[in-house]
């Protein structure tokens, strides 16, 4: 069966990710400079929240590879339009 692939130009887009576990704002640069945001949820679980511009899928991966790497539970991906995102500021 052939499989069409429809290729769209690199965009950044907005993302929010959530992990389970604590980390702190001073590893941002390291996390492509992504806002850090970590709180402890009603349960007791701490989460954190990453969130930021991703040039491309290229970046997304890395990230994503880094938080494998930590150990860190993925709970949740966002993506929003920049520009979306922008307007909402």
């Amino acid at each position: 069966m052939p499989v069409e692939m429809n290729f769209l130009p690199c965009t950044s887009r907005y993302y929010q990710i959530t992990v389970e576990g604590m980390i702190t704002e001073n590893w941002s640069e390291w996390l492509n400079g992504m806002q850090v945001v970590s709180q402890k949820e009603p349960s007791g679980m701490q989460v954190t929240t990453l969130s930021g511009v991703m040039l491309d899928q290229v970046a997304l991966r890395g990230l994503l590879n880094r938080l494998w790497d930590l150990n860190l539970v993925l709970r949740s991906l966002q993506q929003f339009d920049s520009a979306v995102f922008s307007d909402q500021k």
